[in-house]
C-alpha cells in the first residue's frame, strides 16, 4: 500500500511538468503544463580550455562505470565495432569539440557529467541533425519544447542548434525528469518516449527498475534499447583503444570570446574582415540560421576566436545591417512559389529532401497551411553552371539565391600546393580541414611534418601533403576538380551532377568510404576525362 501511496505522489508531481511525449502521431509533443512561463537561458560569454573546472556531481549510476554489462550493453558495443563502426567514429571525432563545453554546463547546472553522451546518441554532436519528427540540433528538441525551456526559435534563429543554450535547456530537462522518478535511466527514457509513457509503466508494475521494465517488454522497442545504447556509447568514448577505436581524427575543442553589439551583423562580411573563413565563425555562432546575426533584445552577442576581440568589434562595425532581411548561406538554398495542388510532401520529394527540414528552414509550425502564391526556401539542386543564369525576382530572393563562391579548379588546387608537395596554413586552417582538402588523415598530415598532437599551426607554416606531386593520390587531385559538400547532398546526387557512377567517386576519394559519411564542408575529388 505504501508503494502505490509513494507513486501516486510521483504522479502528482509529474502532471506539473514540461517535457516531451509522443502524441497520437508518434511523434514528440509537450507535456501538461505547456502554459508555464520558460525559464531565461543563460550564455557564457566567453570559453577557454584553461578556465578552472567547477565541482562535479557524482552519482553512482552515471559516473561509475556500471558492473552490469548485459546482452543488451554488449549488443550496442558489438554494432559500434562492427556495422556502425563508422557512425562511431565519426561522432567520435565531433565530441572532442564540444565534450569540455557541454560538460562544463552540466556541472554549472549541478548534473553528472556523462549526460553528455546522450548527446552522442541523440544527433552525433551535429548542430544540423534533424529526425523524421522535426526534433533538431545536439540534444534534438521539438519546437515545442525548445521553445518551453526558453529556446529562441524563429525565422533568423535556432537555439537548439547552439552547444550552450540547448545543453542548458537539456540541463533543465533532465533535472525536472530525474527530480520525478528518482532513477538517471528512468529519467533517459522519459527523454526518448516521453515521460507519461514511463509514468504509466511505473505506475502499472509497481517499479523504478529501467531493467525490470525493458525485461518485461513494457517500453517501446526505441526505448528498451536507448538506455543500453547510451551505456555502449560511454564506455566506448570513455576508453576507445579499450574497444578498438584507436587512430580518431579528433576535432579541436571549442574556445571563443564574446563581443556584445547594438545592430544586426552580416556574418559572411565579418569574417572576410576577420580574414576567417564564414564556415568557421558560423560553427562558433550556429544558431543564426543564414548570413545576418539579429538583436537579441536591444542587443547582438557574437562569439569570436579568442583574443580577437578589438579587431572583431572593428570588423563588426564595418557589417552592420540596415535593412533586415532573411539570406541564406550561398549555394543553400533557393525559392519556391507555392502551386496549386503542392503539398510539403511533394514539394520534398521533388527536392529531394525531408517534410521537417522544409519546415524546419521556413520556420512552419506543424498545423500551417500552405497557400497558393506563397514564397518558401527549398533546397538548391540548380547545377552549378547555370545557376549564374538563373534570374533573381526579388531582393531578398537574389540574395539568397546569390551565385555561391567558385568550388576549387584543378588548377587552384594545385596552385594551393608548392610544388605539388606543400600547403602554407591561412587562417582559420586546421589540420583537420586541411586533411579533409587533400584527402588525408590528420594522422597522416602529423607524421608527415613531424607535428605533435597538442602543436598549433601558425600563420604561413609550410606543411608537406603525404604522397608529394609523384603519388597517385596527387595525380587523381590532378585531374579532378573539387565538390564541397552542402547540406543535403549525398553521393548519388553529386555524381549525377557531374555526370560520373559513385564507384567512381569512392575509387577517387580513398576516405570516402560509406555516404553516411558525408558532412557538411568535405571536399570530394571529381574525377575528369582526360581530354578536359
Amino acid at each position: 500500500m505504501r508503494r502505490l501511496v509513494t507513486l501516486s505522489i510521483v504522479l502528482g508531481l509529474l502532471s506539473g511538468c514540461v517535457h516531451k511525449e509522443l502524441n497520437a502521431n508518434g511523434e514528440k509533443a509537450t507535456g501538461n503544463a505547456g502554459n508555464e512561463p520558460a525559464s531565461e537561458i543563460k550564455d557564457i560569454g566567453s570559453f577557454r580550455l584553461s578556465d578552472p573546472e567547477g565541482p562535479k556531481v557524482v552519482d553512482q549510476e552515471l559516473d561509475v562505470i556500471p558492473t552490469e554489462i548485459n546482452p543488451l550493453v554488449e549488443k550496442w558495443i558489438t554494432y559500434f565495432q562492427g556495422r556502425g563502426r563508422e557512425h562511431m567514429e565519426r561522432y567520435l571525432a565531433r565530441s572532442s569539440r564540444y565534450e569540455k563545453l557541454m560538460k562544463k554546463v552540466l556541472r554549472d547546472n549541478g548534473l553528472p557529467e556523462d549526460i553528455f553522451y546522450i548527446a552522442l546518441i541523440e544527433s552525433g554532436f551535429s548542430s544540423q541533425a534533424t529526425s523524421h519528427a522535426a526534433a533538431v540540433g545536439y540534444w534534438q528538441f521539438i519546437r515545442g519544447t525548445g521553445k518551453r525551456y526558453g529556446l529562441e526559435i524563429n525565422p533568423f534563429v535556432d537555439e537548439r542548434r547552439d552547444p550552450v543554450f540547448a545543453t542548458q535547456a537539456a540541463a533543465e530537462y533532465f533535472k525536472g525528469l530525474y527530480s520525478v522518478f528518482g532513477s538517471w535511466y528512468l529519467a533517459m527514457a522519459s527523454y526518448n518516449v516521453g515521460e507519461n509513457r514511463v509514468k504509466r509503466e511505473v505506475m502499472n508494475h509497481y517499479t523504478r527498475d529501467f531493467w525490470e521494465l525493458a525485461r518485461k517488454n513494457r517500453l517501446p522497442k526505441e526505448t528498451i534499447n536507448y538506455v543500453p545504447k547510451f551505456i555502449a556509447a560511454k564506455l566506448i568514448a570513455k576508453d576507445p583503444a579499450k574497444y578498438g577505436f584507436e587512430d580518431i581524427d579528433y576535432l579541436p575543442p571549442i574556445e571563443f570570446d564574446h563581443i556584445t553589439v547594438k545592430q544586426p551583423v552580416n556574418m559572411r562580411q565579418m569574417a572576410e574582415k576577420l580574414n576567417l573563413n564564414y564556415e568557421d565563425f558560423k560553427a562558433l555562432n550556429p544558431k543564426f540560421k543564414g548570413e545576418v546575426a539579429i538583436l537579441k533584445g536591444s542587443e547582438l552577442i557574437l562569439r569570436i576566436p579568442p583574443g580577437t576581440t578589438e579587431t572583431a568589434t572593428v570588423a563588426a562595425t564595418e557589417s552592420f545591417v540596415t535593412d533586415v532581411k532573411f539570406i541564406a548561406d550561398s549555394g543553400d538554398t533557393q525559392t519556391y512559389k507555392i502551386r496549386k495542388g503542392d503539398n510539403l510532401k511533394s514539394i520534398a520529394r521533388k527536392y529531394r529532401t525531408s517534410v521537417a527540414y522544409l519546415r524546419d528552414l521556413n520556420d512552419l509550425p506543424r498545423k500551417s497551411r500552405l497557400t497558393v502564391g506563397r514564397t518558401i526556401y527549398v533546397p538548391d539542386r540548380t547545377p552549378l553552371r547555370d545557376r549564374s543564369d538563373r534570374k533573381n525576382n526579388s531582393t531578398v530572393a537574389a540574395k539568397a539565391n546569390a551565385k555561391p563562391a567558385p568550388e576549387k579548379s584543378v588548377e587552384t588546387a594545385a596552385a594551393e600546393l608548392i610544388g605539388g608537395r606543400f600547403y602554407v596554413v591561412q587562417s582559420g586552417d586546421s589540420l583537420f580541414s586541411i586533411a579533409q582538402r587533400y584527402s588525408t588523415s590528420v594522422a597522416e598530415l602529423q607524421k608527415a611534418n613531424n607535428i605533435k598532437r597538442k602543436s598549433k599551426l601558425k600563420l604561413g607554416m609550410k606543411l608537406k601533403i603525404p604522397g608529394g606531386d609523384n603519388s597517385s593520390s596527387a595525380r587523381e587531385v590532378a585531374k579532378s576538380k573539387v565538390h564541397v559538400v552542402r547540406k543535403g547532398d549525398n553521393l548519388t546526387d553529386i555524381a549525377a551532377k557531374y555526370n560520373v557512377s559513385v564507384s567512381q567517386l569512392k575509387q577517387n576519394n580513398k576516405k570516402l568510404r560509406n555516404p553516411a559519411s558525408l558532412m557538411v564542408g568535405t571536399r570530394i575529388h571529381i574525377p575528369v576525362a582526360e581530354n578536359n
